[in-house]
């Protein structure tokens, strides 16, 4: 299944900041904020010390392991800035990633949350497939990482033009990607940059794949009349009609912003069954000039 928010060619804006906000939510924690213990300060289980661990992962690639006190974990290689685990402190993984990946350096992650920028697909043919956030080597950002007022622990990754972007894509821009873990919740996002004069397009995504029991109980709410491009049937332009869009066979869509319930700001809901597992936020972009 691709089920994601995008924009389509002729509807790509000029833009100097954009933020898309994930949060992949932990329905056995949000129980608990229903009951009246929501504040992590108040949990009443904390099973281990907070930390944020520098670790060799698979194919010798520096990854950092995020642990809150409740003990929900998340595993981050710096190659791509791709998480590729996030278990509750329950010790269920919500993330997917298929064992045919290599973790080689060069071939981007197939799983987790891969960063797609600044193209989605590939349009520009000189450029990778869902361009190339997804396959660089990312920096850490220690003044910002580090265990938070609130207790959550958070890590905040950069990536900046150099001159191998340059080749592929001639702009200057800075990545800066917060990923913070909490008891109830892990939390991304994704901020872009651009501190010059000059306007440019992109597009971006974290494309993630989530671990689920079973698809045909999986549905997305909150794209009801936003129009979308059906890449399963010949990328057809439609509208969606449903409340609750629950893919029971083959589905690749692209959802395009700024139209029906996708207004400037767009939230889309990932249910399995009756619990939500993830919502998506994009905020309103900051138009150049």
């Amino acid at each position: 299944m691709g089920c994601c928010c995008g924009k389509s060619e002729e509807e790509k804006m000029m833009m100097d900041e954009r933020n898309l906000t994930r949060q992949f939510l932990d329905p056995a924690h949000d129980a608990e904020v229903d009951g009246g213990r929501g504040d992590d300060s108040m949990m009443s289980t904390a099973q281990c010390e907070p930390r944020i661990e520098t670790l060799t992962g698979k194919g010798g690639l520096p990854m950092i392991r995020l642990t809150h006190s409740s003990g929900s974990t998340c595993e981050v290689y710096l190659f791509g800035a791709t998480i590729t685990s996030y278990c509750t402190p329950q010790g269920k993984e919500v993330l997917f990633v298929s064992g045919r990946s290599q973790f080689n350096g060069k071939k981007a992650i197939r799983g987790g949350v891969p960063i797609v920028f600044p193209q989605f697909g590939q349009p520009d043919k000189a450029m990778p497939s869902h361009g190339f956030a997804r396959i660089a080597h990312w920096s850490v950002d220690t003044k910002n990482s580090a265990i938070q007022p609130d207790r959550s622990v958070q890590v905040v990754l950069t990536m900046r033009d150099s001159a191998e972007t340059f080749k592929m894509w001639p702009h200057e821009f800075e990545l800066e990607y917060r990923i913070s873990l909490t008891g109830r919740s892990l939390q991304t996002a994704l901020t872009v940059l651009n501190d010059k004069l000059d306007a440019w397009s992109f597009e971006c995504l974290l494309h993630t794949y989530f671990k689920v029991d079973d698809i045909r109980s999986v549905g997305v709410a909150g794209l009801q009349g936003a129009e979308y491009l059906d890449k399963a049937n010949g990328g057809e332009r439609k509208k969606e009609k449903a409340k609750l869009v629950e893919p029971r066979n083959f589905t690749d869509r692209v959802y395009v912003a700024g139209t029906g319930a996708l207004q400037s700001m767009a939230s889309a809901e990932i249910m399995s069954g009756n619990e939500p597992v993830a919502k998506v936020t994009l905020p309103t972009c900051v138009p150049v000039g």
